[in-house]
């Protein structure tokens, strides 16, 4: 070992003793930049004895207002390195190893996280953070939490009337069934595939829509393709969609597969 390596070493040692003795953070500052610069002009010949580098240095004075509050050192990644906490003179420090190429720092306030820019890390360098560095962070709209919108699970009826039309009707989620003023599907017709509506259906609590109907490929007697429509989406098929061509002749409601509504848009 070189005599420069140990002089240095004795030199820093006896500072970081007169920094451990001093209470005032004028003169912990002081004497800290002083570590600093022999810290940088011994670098080589610590190296030399395989020490890591000094490190760098951050500090912040004037936090008053967040005595208590925890510093947090971040790295490029999110994660954190190390933390502190502003003692009640409103003071705070952290060093940082030279291995952490980019560092920034962020702590939690009333309106929210605020965090500062990434600062390179630097060997035996002294950086003061300013209250004024710190920013609100900004969430982005994608990661704003969004409230799902109201939806309703109602079920298509349908069933053969005596007279051979269909009569459609819906059910809802407590088991009511409800009949739209125009509900009846032709017994034969029409020869076109577009769909025909019923009269408006009301759920309450906003859920209104029509039941739509038409014949399978335009066939007049082919069997009943039937949905459910509501403003501003795309028509609702349920996976059981279809009556029959002919019967059944027993009165009975025959139900589509579940399916989820919303209010109109």
């Amino acid at each position: 070992m070189g005599t420069d390596g140990v002089k240095g070493e004795d030199i820093i040692m006896r500072v970081i003793q007169k920094l451990e003795m001093r209470r005032g953070w004028t003169l912990r500052l002081a004497a800290l930049t002083a570590l600093l610069g022999l810290a940088a002009a011994f670098a080589p010949s610590l190296s030399a004895q395989g020490l890591p580098d000094p490190p760098h240095w951050f500090y912040g004075i004037g936090y008053d207002n967040y005595s208590g509050t925890v510093i947090r050192a971040v790295d490029s990644n999110g994660a954190t390195i190390d933390s502190t906490t502003v003692n009640t003179q409103g003071q705070w420090s952290i060093t940082i190893a030279t291995e952490h190429r980019k560092v920034r720092f962020e702590f939690d306030a009333d309106d929210g996280t605020r965090t500062t820019v990434e600062y390179d890390v630097q060997k035996a360098e002294l950086t003061r953070i300013r209250l004024a560095q710190f920013t609100v962070v900004e969430v982005p709209d994608d990661d704003l939490q969004v409230e799902a919108p109201p939806t309703l699970m109602v079920r298509i009826i349908a069933r053969r009337a005596p007279d051979g039309r269909v009569e459609f009707g819906m059910r809802s989620p407590s088991g009511e069934d409800i009949f739209p003023r125009a509900r009846y599907f032709p017994a034969t017709g029409p020869s076109h595939d577009r769909f025909l509506h019923s009269s408006e259906i009301d759920f309450g609590d906003g859920f209104v829509g029509q039941i739509i109907a038409r014949r399978e490929g335009g066939d007049p007697n082919g069997r009943i393709e039937f949905g459910f429509r509501v403003a501003g989406y795309d028509d609702i098929f349920p996976s059981a969609r279809y009556f029959p061509a002919s019967g059944p002749d027993h009165n009975r409601w025959l139900r589509s597969s579940e399916i989820e509504i919303n209010p109109p848009r």
